[in-house]
């Protein structure tokens, strides 16, 4: 026999409130007043379940804005922004021995730094005895703008000739009335013949006063191996240029040029160091490809190729290009041929790359054109590259270090770069840098999170009273229920 089922329900007979009676389901049909009882029964259970419910979800709810919808203010500033929590540690230091009797210190880097260091220098700080930052401000002698490639030709004004001698003066002709003309790179127009001379070049502002302004060779060799330009060493304004050439027994006449105002680095020789750099060649029918292993990140401005013809002849001329990375040349300020010539008992040594901007790849490449000739034999290859230096204050808190290696830290903004014109005229003296060490370094106070105490997250006002809603919320929520699960009981 199969089991009964039994629905619960009031009885309507006139019994006591509260009473039930089983009666087995099925047992015949039922009357339309008990089927309507029993759908208003289901219909309040459900209705009061389904309060029940949403009451419960409700301090849920509020605890979760509580805990989740904290402000922007009590959040980290490097989760704001997006960006990874600078760390706090600088695993690499070296000590600065200053200058006595200076008030202002300078301190060029050095490849250590680079090699070590973020690419902007960001995380490179000066640190007292005490383990306090010292302000700083960087300096790389990067004066005005860059240049815009801008070409001014240059007219002869006059030439002498001594008996050892000749001089050739040249006035720079602006493209426009008064403009203030910047120029890097002087190109003259070459007499007929084949010569070599190792010429001076003096500016001048008036084309009275003369002050050195570079030195340089010029030559013509025939079969396009020529040398024309002289590169300063820094952009000058100067509205005139002397050529001297030395012993012009063979009347050599140098009749105009043009001054260019190249988008080359504007650093002055002050900032330039040299270093050799080791390398490899990997030489093949056509073309060999010289690659350089800048592990330091130097800003590399030069490069000297110290090398031979590997058949012994007492000569080459090579075409050659530069690139920083794969598939990009870079801007080359002289005639892209390396030169190494004999010309009238004298040799010619024209295999210094000048270029426009520094590279900082670690393996940027020489791509050097053999022509059908055997590679060249490269016995060394140095390189001139640009240097920054920091300037502060000796306040008698030293000794004092250098810091750096500390992964995403950012440049700071110190009041001291405020007065940089008033400090560069006192003359600071030159600091300068010990071995380095692996001794790590971390500012006092710094927390084993990864934040010093002092830039730990605060609670401002806004978040306090966020937060304080939020509690209000939950415990009306709670009074709530506690009300409502009341009246359905007395219900």
């Amino acid at each position: 026999m199969p089991k009964a089922r039994f629905d619960l329900e009031e009885k309507r007979s006139g019994a006591p409130s509260g009473n039930t009676a089983l009666r087995p389901a099925g047992n015949g049909p039922r009357s339309s007043d008990e089927k309507a009882a029993a759908f208003g029964t289901g219909r309040r259970r459900a209705s009061a379940r389904l309060l029940g419910v949403g009451l419960a979800m409700l301090p849920l709810l509020a605890l979760s804005a509580a805990l989740w919808g904290t402000p922007a203010e009590a959040r980290p500033a490097d989760e704001q922004n997006g960006q990874p929590e600078a760390s706090v540690v600088w695993p690499f230091s070296k000590n600065i021995d200053i200058a006595e009797g200076a008030q202002y210190q300078s301190l060029f880097l050095d490849p250590d730094v680079y090699g070590r260091a973020e690419d902007d220098l960001g995380d490179v700080r000066i640190v007292n005895a005490s383990g306090q930052f010292v302000p700083y401000y960087l300096d790389s002698a990067e004066q005005g703008e860059r240049g815009a490639n801008r070409e001014y030709k240059l007219k002869r004004i006059a030439r002498a000739d001594a008996e050892r001698t000749s001089t050739f003066d040249f006035a720079v002709v602006p493209a426009a009335e008064n403009e203030d003309v910047r120029g890097s790179v002087l190109t003259f127009d070459l007499p007929g013949g084949l010569f070599l001379k190792k010429v001076k070049l003096e500016g001048s502002y008036d084309g009275q006063r003369w002050e050195a302004a570079a030195e340089g060779t010029l030559y013509s060799a025939g079969e396009g191996r020529f040398q024309n330009s002289i590169v300063l060493d820094a952009p000058a304004k100067y509205g005139y240029y002397r050529l001297k050439v030395p012993s012009n027994t063979d009347d050599l006449d140098f009749a105009g040029g043009t001054l260019t105002d190249v988008a080359m680095s504007v650093s002055g020789e002050a900032f330039v160091r040299n270093k050799e750099l080791p390398f490899n060649v990997e030489p093949s029918a056509r073309m060999s490809e010289v690659t350089l292993y800048n592990a330091d990140k130097l800003k590399i401005d030069r490069i000297k190729v110290n090398a031979t013809a590997s058949d012994g002849s007492s000569g080459f001329s090579r075409l050659f290009y530069v690139e920083p990375v794969k598939g990009q040349a870079a801007n080359v300020l002289s005639p892209s041929q390396l030169n190494r010539l004999e010309l009238g008992g004298e040799t010619i040594d024209d295999t210094e790359i000048r270029l426009a901007q520094p590279i900082r790849g670690t393996k940027p490449k020489i791509v050097i054109d053999n022509g059908g000739n055997l590679p060249l034999d490269i016995r060394s290859i140095e390189v001139g590259y640009r240097v920054d230096r920091l300037v502060f204050e000796d306040t008698g808190t030293g000794p004092y270090r250098l810091v750096y290696g500390s992964e995403g830290a950012r440049m700071p903004e110190y009041d001291i770069a405020a007065f940089r014109s008033q400090i560069e005229t006192s003359k600071p003296g030159e600091a300068s840098l010990g071995p380095e060490t692996a001794e790590a370094f971390t500012p006092p106070g710094a927390e084993s999170s990864g934040a010093p105490k002092d830039e730990q997250p605060r609670v401002g006002a806004s978040a306090s009273l966020q937060i304080t809603f939020n509690i209000v919320l939950v415990i009306v929520a709670l009074l709530l229920i506690a009300f409502v699960g009341r009246k359905l009981r007395k219900g």
